[in-house]
């Protein structure tokens, strides 16, 4: 209890500007990382707001019980023969005070609602996947390119939605998101050389987001794997990068564990400090030892830069699920990554040819 009024005093020290630049400072970094505290901050903000409403409503109403009473006591206390227009005014001004102040009342109320439903709807904080849209974005030069060169090409249209995804064996088994490929007539995957392969998914889970594609070209053979999936939890401010498609090229990012769990405390992913943008949808989270610990499923709308990404542990979990004559080769071992003893620049040329553009036609 006493932890909470504390927070209270603080939260109402940052609304009213009463804290220094760099406790203000301070206190705007825990918001961004913490959504549960940026949805009080809010709530007690409506609650100010709605407090001063009420406020400027009792004013009004006591401005016009003194003009009644003014008006009442203002009357002469003997009844004297008046002509009857001379009592019109009068009552054309009663009438008029009275309208005014039921404006200025259902003004008011009108006011408190609209701020009640638009502070609630601000509070929920909104979560986006960020899969890609595909037929409204022109496709790059370079990737009309790679397609004309190359014997293997997906269809000249760009498709529906796009995403990424990455190799977990290297006979063209590939994870991503399952809401990227939710729905889709036909799915195809593109290196960075620009190659497409018709794709299938094989194996879904809809309650951590995940589906593992098989690519149906049997010939279709990658290098051994160069990184290791790590299922143990991650460290809270634990360095981590990422590499996806937002664009018709690879791009990378880099960013840190912000908190233990997902979205509204959702414990099957990590909230993640880190830049993504709509075709980053089932891109490796990395650790700096080469370790996949994630995959990449969203973000929050309200915050910039605060992603999530589904544990690595319920990559894992969904390996030791699926049938056995779906299962791909188990090539996570610990010993076959190198990638730790290798700079950031050398561990990304080294990746790049294992993270794949998903391209999904609906």
């Amino acid at each position: 209890m006493k932890d909470q009024i504390q927070l209270l005093q603080e939260i109402e020290g940052y609304l009213e500007g009463q804290l220094s630049d760099a406790d203000r400072a301070a206190f705007e970094q825990r918001l961004q990382a913490d959504p549960v505290l940026n949805a009080q901050v809010e709530e007690q903000q409506l609650f100010l707001q709605t407090l001063q409403q009420y406020g400027r409503r009792t004013e009004l109403q006591q401005q016009m019980d003194r003009i009644h009473q003014h008006i009442a006591t203002s009357r002469p206390q003997t009844i004297t023969p008046v002509r009857k227009s001379t009592s019109y005014p009068r009552r054309r001004i009663l009438t008029n005070l009275a309208a005014a102040a039921c404006i200025a009342l259902v003004t008011s109320l009108s006011t408190i609602a609209v701020m009640q439903r638009a502070a609630k709807q601000k509070t929920t904080a909104q979560y986006e996947d960020v899969r890609r849209v595909l037929n409204n974005i022109q496709r790059s030069q370079n990737a009309l390119i790679s397609n004309m060169n190359s014997g293997k090409k997906a269809p000249a249209n760009p498709g529906t939605y796009g995403g990424t995804g990455f190799a977990i064996s290297t006979n063209g088994y590939i994870i991503t998101n399952y809401h990227v490929v939710a729905g889709a007539d036909s799915v195809y995957v593109q290196n960075n050389k620009g190659e497409a392969y018709k794709a299938s998914s094989v194996f879904e889970d809809i309650s951590s987001d995940l589906a593992i594609l098989k690519i149906a070209d049997s010939t279709f053979k990658s290098l051994p794997l160069p990184y290791s999936l790590k299922p143990q939890p991650v460290n809270l401010g634990e360095e981590v990068f990422t590499m996806g498609y937002p664009r018709d090229e690879i791009v990378y990012g880099k960013g840190y564990i912000s908190a233990q769990t997902g979205f509204n405390g959702d414990t099957v992913a990590y909230q993640v400090s880190i830049p993504v943008n709509p075709g980053n949808s089932g891109a490796p989270l990395m650790d700096s030892e080469g370790n996949i610990v994630g995959i990449i499923t969203g973000k929050q709308t309200t915050s910039d830069g605060i992603a999530f990404a589904v544990k690595s542990a319920h990559l894992k979990r969904l390996l030791d699920e699926m049938p056995r004559e779906k299962l791909p080769r188990r090539e996570w071992s610990r010993k076959n990554n190198h990638m730790g003893t290798m700079s950031r620049v050398d561990q990304i040329k080294k990746l790049e040819d294992f993270v794949y553009m998903v391209k999904v036609y609906n």
